[in-house]
């Protein structure tokens, strides 16, 4: 047995026990006096490629190609050696201009690593091998980076299509739809993807934040704390459950994941944001603030940014709170880019231009229909306390609240984008949309509701809509002054979609209240018969009983002293899906009142835009 042998058979006996940095030991004091053996090249690259020495992998492999210009895998394993190592300039050098399908794949890689890739290579591949589902992956993940969200989603679905049993793949593909803002199909990705490998702890994190973004509370904490039953020491796993406790105000639950990370991983940087949110959350402001300062920027940016702003806010800092939700919402646009195509504003810029007095007069009578009772409508722009008020209304035997179910856009979609179709609305599309939508609460609501109220802040933007169906609707509409209302919506760490994408910034979210009061301001004109009551926020923070004995008055209920008892009603209540979920189990507080003052420096480019309103809705005086 030669030199190089019985070196190759050692090492390969230490490779085959997982020891691929012992075996790489073995070659490389072989290659001091065989410096040219092909055989101890090649295994050396390997080998060091599996112990995660990327750079000696390459040297090795780099090595084994110059001795021999024409083998393909000594190319290959180079070529890949570099992708891994990071250094695609080099690996595009080594792999194009060659016909062989792995260069191929790795040619495509490296261009687009480099920012000179083109997806046509990717296309190029799944085009003459529609089997292959890494081509298909690496084509997704390519649309993905060019910001094609719809393309990339395709492809990656193909790409689970066709090797079913590759979680990874389902990962991927998540990830794009998340990007995209598509959590319902994500969630059911992630559900797959847990049924075929239930024991992987990736596959579980990813499951528990898809439950969390689609409201399953219960369902995310079991996927995250399995997923920490399968990972040794710290995982992200810890921080997601701790965000989705305190997001349902299980603040004691959230100490206890705090404790267990610290037995687990005494180290953690984590450790420090956790505990930060559990002050935040039992009112301890100044501990909290000490502790946020000290967490790493790279420590959840979002959240860590939303924090500090609160409690910036909290301690008399405008300037620093400010920075900080500006931050904030640089990061939620980052993870979440607009789409192509129109934004909200420009859907309600085109509902505004249809109320006109002609049209509206030109719209065709409908028949009335009284099999269906209409539900009380509450409305009012984003942060105006439309959840307080519903939390009060919960209080209320016989009523029930629907808290922003998309039960009336659903119903409404025949009508078409931003219901254009309400002026030509006949009879039967009328009636076919109430049964619809009755059919949608009646799923939803308890027997014995008498009353049920769809709480959704922006269809105070469907008013017109809404008064086509249901000219007998009550409708509530909850106001706040203009300035600490979009200022609120800046401040609130939403979930993204088209609507909520309008805050995160100052200046669209203050063009968003404008178009949205000036349908309301059209709409209310042009329909006199339309049944309002308005609720003020100010009012019902300084005397909730006499706002909401107003109200029940509208309401034709009668009133009872418990009802204004927010806080027994927020806890009966269970999880606030709104940002309000840490104010609503609060004691009521003065502090967001005018807190717009603080912040006029801030607000000054956009008060010509909100000061219209602030005369229209009659807060000049206040």
């Amino acid at each position: 047995m030669t030199v190089s042998s019985e070196v190759i058979a050692a090492a390969t006996a230490r490779a085959r026990a997982g020891d691929f940095a012992g075996a790489l030991a073995l070659i490389d004091q072989a290659l001091r006096d065989h410096a040219d053996d092909r055989n101890l090249l090649e295994l050396g690259g390997l080998f060091a490629a599996r112990a995660g020495a990327v750079d000696r992998a390459a040297a090795l492999f780099a090595r084994l190609l110059d001795q021999d210009p024409s083998s393909l895998s000594a190319r290959v394993n180079l070529a890949t050696a570099l992708m891994v190592a990071g250094r695609p300039a080099e690996a595009l050098g080594i792999a194009q201009d060659n016909d062989h399908p792995k260069l191929r794949h790795l040619a495509a890689h490296a261009r687009v690593a480099t920012g000179s890739g083109e997806i046509a290579d990717f296309e190029a591949i799944v085009a003459a091998d529609p089997s292959d589902y890494r081509a298909w992956n690496n084509l997704g993940t390519a649309r993905l980076a060019a910001g094609d969200l719809d393309a990339a989603i395709a492809a990656l679905d193909e790409a689970a299509s066709r090797s079913p049993g590759d979680v990874r793949l389902y990962l991927n593909l998540a990830n794009a739809l998340q990007r995209a803002g598509r959590f319902d199909i994500r969630q059911r990705v992630m559900r797959d993807a847990a049924a075929i490998a239930p024991d992987d702890p990736a596959v579980q994190l990813e499951l528990g934040i898809a439950e969390a973004a689609c409201e399953e509370p219960a369902l995310a904490e079991a996927a995250l704390r399995r997923a920490i039953a399968l990972t040794p020491g710290y995982t992200t796993a810890f921080v997601e459950l701790g965000l989705l406790l305190e997001s349902v105000s299980r603040i004691d639950d959230l100490a206890a994941v705090v404790d267990a990370l610290e037995a687990r991983a005494p180290d953690a940087v984590e450790l420090g944001f956790l505990r930060a949110w559990v002050a935040r959350r039992r009112g301890q402001v100044a501990e909290a603030l000490a502790l946020a300062e000290q967490v790493p920027e790279v420590i959840h940016p979002l959240r860590r940014h939303q924090l500090l702003g609160e409690l910036y806010d909290r301690t008399g800092q405008p300037d620093a709170a400010f920075a900080a939700f500006t931050a904030m919402n640089e990061a939620a646009a980052g993870l979440h880019p607009a789409p192509p195509g129109p934004g909200y504003r420009d859907r309600l810029i085109a509902i505004a231009a249809r109320l006109t007095p002609a049209q509206v007069a030109a719209w065709r009578p409908l028949a009335p229909d009284p099999r269906h009772v209409a539900p009380v409508f509450v409305v009012g722009f984003p942060r105006s306390g439309t959840t307080l008020l519903d939390t009060l209304l919960m209080n209320v035997p016989g009523v029930h609240v629907l808290e922003e179910q998309p039960f009336l856009a659903q119903a409404t979609q025949p009508l078409g984008l931003a219901d254009e179709g309400v002026a030509t609305l006949g009879d039967g599309r009328a009636m076919a949309i109430r049964d619809d939508y009755a059919a949608r609460i009646a799923a939803a609501v308890p027997p014995g509701a008498r009353i049920v109220v769809d709480k959704h802040p922006l269809h105070m933007t469907r008013v017109a809509m809404i008064h086509r169906l249901y000219p007998d609707a009550r409708i509530v509409l909850v106001e706040r002054h203009p300035c600490d209302a979009v200022l609120s919506c800046f401040m609130a760490n939403f979930r993204l979609n088209t609507a909520m994408r309008s805050f995160t910034t100052l200046e669209e979210a203050a063009r968003t209240y404008d178009a949205a009061f000036t349908i309301w301001q059209r709409a209310t004109a042009l329909l006199p018969a339309l049944r309002i009551h308005r609720v003020r926020y100010e009012r019902m923070i300084a005397d909730v009983e006499q706002e909401l004995r107003a109200l029940l008055a509208f309401l034709d209920l009668e009133w009872m002293p418990h009802y204004a008892d927010h806080r027994a009603s927020a806890q009966a209540r269970g999880p606030v899906k709104t940002a309000s979920y840490a104010q609503i189990t609060e004691p009521l507080y003065t502090r967001a009142v005018a807190r717009w003052e603080r912040y006029r420096p801030h607000l000054a480019p956009v008060m010509p835009i909100l000061a219209p309103w602030i005369d229209a809705l009659g807060y000049r005086g206040d």
